[in-house]
């Protein structure tokens, strides 16, 4: 049987696409309401004709996906309102403004339709991204998004909804939001968490930083034994996706990512652990990754740029030594021996402290034990990150010289104290004299500004650890003599004040400031003492995460 037409139309033609000649218009064209080539009529002018053949006709079949299917890489039927499969599954069908058919383009569309897949509009995800970057994202333990990349999928409309409504959640918190709002993030997070549940299965990278996220908004809400659970779901994943190794064929953002989730996780870790190896949900042990790369870097996505100081990778290693301290304290406490070796095991945590200190003067021109230069930094996005280097370096110090005070908490048994030589404990006294009061000479300075950024929950502990040796300090024997009570008090009110000023709304800070305020008012060190070794072993610190979770076995 002949064709009434010998070849298919230029725009089946143009498209590459089987045309069924049918007279006046092909059925392809009908469809995607082209203007045919096969049209007859008289309402066809020549100028039509030139425009019909001046170049290929616009796509229009790959705009034909819901979100909802283009999410679940399912085939879609474009229709409208709503797709074939959104119909069958009883779910709201949406379609993006770049993915609407023509004929919905130019009608108004509502910010709702920009965003479908979330609760939330899409310019309020973009601003809540713009406080995230900001404010949260300094403080290490957010430290594991790639902006441009979060950025871009927000503006497609793909972004991952647990963790566009986890982001949320958490920014919405952390910066301060009415009994309402806190209301939504925690709907947005029951909704983030009920779909990380039913893909617990199917680990991704994506959903292991929603499941940060979210550990970070059980913390910030005071509910640490969820927080806790989900941690370890959350390193889990982790593991499981072997984020713990390098993945050298992988792109320079992929590799990196992996790092930053990985070292995020660790630094959470650190928060309920407070050196106990049962707590550990990823021990240092197994972990095979390099520290994160410089922020440039990260955010070129290419590793040959010029790079600032790495202040990220300096706050991951000094925590990496102060676990070390404390796990030191945890297994002095349990030991009947006199040790011999301790000062210089003692002498070898000093001089890789001193190492770490020698290497930012060298390749980031930052001294991390002066007082000042974190100062004249908070005018930086990274102030955070300033602050923190020098804190923890000087409290590392203090954690380290601490257990040679005698009937301090944390003081070494009376077996290995009585063989420690007298010269040495008194170097340790100044010590803990010198770096608690550089600590206290820091948080006066962020005194002074208080419209600094959001302060992570790190420095709370630095002020209250410091406070702590202030008020107990003045009852050692020194032949400096440097140690009096009304300079203790005065430091200590100063840390009170941060606490008062910056924490005084956070869960996680109450037992301490309690505590601190306790400690002042009965101004008697005696109370510090405790002389039961073994159980200081397992006797989790006040600022513990875990102790504060309260977990009660109920099981008799």
């Amino acid at each position: 049987m002949g064709r009434s037409h010998p070849s298919p139309c230029i725009q089946c033609r143009c498209r590459k696409v089987r045309c069924d000649r049918r007279q006046e218009t092909c059925g392809s064209c009908e469809r995607l309401q082209f203007n045919c080539s096969f049209q007859t009529k008289v309402t066809q002018n020549k100028a039509s004709e030139k425009q019909i053949r001046a170049g290929p006709p616009e796509r229009r079949r790959a705009s034909r996906a819901c979100l909802a299917c283009r999410r679940l890489k399912a085939r879609c039927s474009g229709d409208l309102p709503g797709c074939e499969n959104c119909r069958q599954r009883q779910r709201q069908c949406h379609y993006a403004a770049s993915e609407l058919p023509p004929t919905e383009i130019s009608r108004p569309i509502n910010d709702s339709i920009l965003s479908p897949l979330f609760p939330i509009r899409r310019q309020e995800l973009s601003k809540a991204l713009d406080c995230f970057f900001h404010h949260l994202y300094p403080i290490p333990s957010f430290a594991f998004l790639h902006e441009p990349s979060i950025r871009q999928h927000c503006r497609n409309g793909t972004l991952d909804q647990p963790l566009a409504l986890s982001l949320m959640a958490i920014t919405k918190v952390c910066l301060g939001s009415d009994q309402r709002m806190i209301q939504e993030c925690r709907s947005w997070i029951r909704k983030a968490e009920g779909e990380l549940w039913e893909h617990l299965h199917q680990p991704s990278i994506c959903r292991v930083q929603s499941l940060i996220l979210v550990v970070q908004f059980y913390i910030q809400m005071g509910e640490f034994a969820r927080a806790y659970m989900m941690a370890g779901l959350a390193a889990r994943s982790a593991t499981a996706l072997r984020l713990n190794y390098e993945r050298p064929e992988l792109g320079f953002v992929a590799q990196e990512t992996r790092r930053r989730v990985l070292w995020a996780l660790i630094n959470i870790d650190g928060h309920f652990s407070v050196g106990l190896p049962e707590y550990e949900t990823i021990p240092y042990a197994i972990v095979y990754q390099r520290l994160p790369g410089s922020e440039e870097e990260f955010f070129s996505g290419s590793s040959q740029v010029d790079t600032g100081p790495n202040l990220l990778a300096a706050c991951l290693q000094v925590s990496k030594i102060q676990r070390d301290v404390m796990r030191l304290t945890r297994q002095l406490a349990i030991s009947d021996k006199p040790l011999a070796e301790l000062p210089g095991l003692v002498q070898e945590i000093q001089n890789e402290l001193w190492r770490l200190h020698a290497d930012l003067e060298l390749t980031a021109d930052f001294s991390i034990s002066t007082t000042t230069q974190p100062m004249k930094m908070k005018d930086s996005r990274w102030f955070v990150r300033y602050l923190l280097a020098s804190l923890c370096w000087h409290q590392v110090h203090c954690d380290l010289y601490r257990i040679f005070l005698r009937g301090y908490p944390e003081a070494v048994p009376t077996m290995i104290m009585n063989t420690t030589d007298a010269t040495f404990r008194d170097h340790a006294a100044e010590m803990c004299r010198i770096h608690s009061q550089q600590i206290i000479q820091i948080l006066g300075g962020v005194l002074k500004h208080l419209d600094a950024p959001l302060l992570p929950s790190y420095v709370a502990i630095c002020a209250y650890q410091a406070a702590r040796l202030a008020l107990f300090l003045p009852s050692q024997s020194s032949p400096r003599g440097s140690f009096t009570t009304d300079s203790a008090v005065a430091n200590a009110n100063t840390s009170l004040t941060i606490l008062h000023n910056f924490f005084s709304t956070a869960p996680f800070a109450q037992d301490i400031i309690a505590d601190l305020q306790r400690l002042l008012e009965l101004a008697d060190r005696e109370s510090l003492r405790t002389s039961d070794g073994r159980h200081r072993h397992s006797q989790l610190a006040v600022h513990s995460l875990i102790r504060q979770a309260s977990f009660v076995d109920e099981g008799y």
